[in-house]
């Protein structure tokens, strides 16, 4: 006779009529199986949910928000808040939301993360106080605090005046220090440019012998320099037919004075005409300058001397052939040439070859 399933199962289930070990072997079994079908059923269950997958939501505007009503309204939608923290330009901004990722209106899963970026206030809330202080350091550091473009002050070009402190020094400035910045702004500074420039009204040397104009040009301390060209044929030899800048002009204390003059004609046989030409250093205060000529004699005679400033000298001479032109700086000798007839077609036209002293007096340091 064939078994029913009812005994076939009895030979599966454990049974009280099993022998103590068969049973335990059967309850084993038992539980393995039914939890490797649990295990089943779990993971079924969690790829189901998965395809079906978590629900969609629109990422709400928050910029502009304070920090603490944006992460509400992102709450309400299902999503999480990450926060980063800068400074902005605008101080009222301080605590509220300047930007976010993704941006509003886009469609994402629940529970993703909306980057926000949340303003600190301005690096800078108040105008400094930036007189007595250089223009240099003031611009210096606005450069280093607004470095990261977060700019909340903007220096106008500044305004320069005479006064009596040093020159590039602020002294004033507007807005007051102290003054609150709520947006961007515009700071006007007051700069001193130095003490005012004195100032001469320079006389006309038109017409004067040339030899009139260096001695009344040296008197003066005022510096100069010559152009020497061949007379016209309605213009006299040896005198000052132009001046730059003209008669009457009021100019600063120090500058040069370029004077034209005619060639002296005839020059005697035994004497030379030219122009001593030579770049000088740019002397921080004005020194004795003479130019001095020796005859071959062994006779001085000054050619000129006066207060200079340096950068350049150009003065004109007539001495006896072969003389030695010697040229001082506060007494000591720094330039040394002879007075020699230029050969024709091979001679500067203006002036005698330079034959320097010794090494120490040919060119003065700069």
């Amino acid at each position: 006779m064939r078994d029913t399933i009812w005994d076939r199962m009895r030979t599966v289930v454990p049974s009280r009529y099993d022998d103590p070990d068969v049973r335990l072997f059967k309850t084993l079994i038992f539980a393995l199986v039914g939890a490797v079908f649990l295990m089943i059923i779990a993971g079924l269950s969690t790829f189901l949910f998965s395809l079906r997958g978590a629900e969609e939501t629109m990422v709400p505007e928050v910029r502009d928000v304070a920090l603490l009503e944006a992460m509400l309204a992102l709450q309400e939608r299902g999503l999480v808040a990450n926060v980063e923290v800068r400074y902005s330009a605008d101080p009222a901004l301080a605590g509220r939301v300047i930007g976010q990722t993704p941006p509003a209106g886009t469609l994402v899963r629940a529970g993703k993360r909306v980057s926000l970026i949340v303003s600190r206030g301005a690096r800078v809330d108040r105008v400094g106080t930036y007189v007595g202080r250089s223009i240099t350091e003031v611009r210096a550091e606005l450069r280093a605090l607004f470095a990261s473009g977060d700019q909340t002050i903007r220096l106008s070009e500044p305004q320069y005046v005479f006064s009596d402190q040093e020159p590039g020094t602020v002294i004033a400035q507007s807005p007051t220090p102290g003054t609150g910045i709520t947006t961007i702004t515009d700071v006007s500074l007051v700069v001193s440019r130095g003490p005012d420039v004195d100032r001469i009204e320079l006389p006309s040397f038109i017409g004067l012998p040339y030899e009139t104009a260096v001695h009344r040009l040296s008197q003066n301390s005022i510096p100069f320099r010559f152009e020497v060209r061949d007379a016209q044929s309605d213009e006299r030899a040896g005198l000052i037919v132009a001046q730059d800048p003209e008669p009457q002009s009021e100019v600063e204390v120090g500058s040069f004075v370029t004077l034209t003059m005619t060639r002296p004609s005839p020059v005697p046989e035994d004497e030379v005409f030219g122009t001593i030409q030579r770049s000088l250093p740019n002397y921080p205060v004005e020194v004795e300058l003479t130019l001095e000529a020796q005859s071959p004699a062994g006779e001085r005679t000054v050619v000129f001397s006066m207060l200079h400033p340096g950068i350049e000298l150009s003065v004109p001479y007539q001495v006896r052939e072969n003389s030695s032109l010697i040229l001082y700086r506060s007494g000591q000798e720094i330039y040394r040439t002879i007075a020699r007839r230029p050969i024709e077609d091979a001679a500067e036209p203006d002036g005698p070859a330079a034959e320097p002293a010794d090494d120490s007096a040919t060119t003065e340091s700069e």
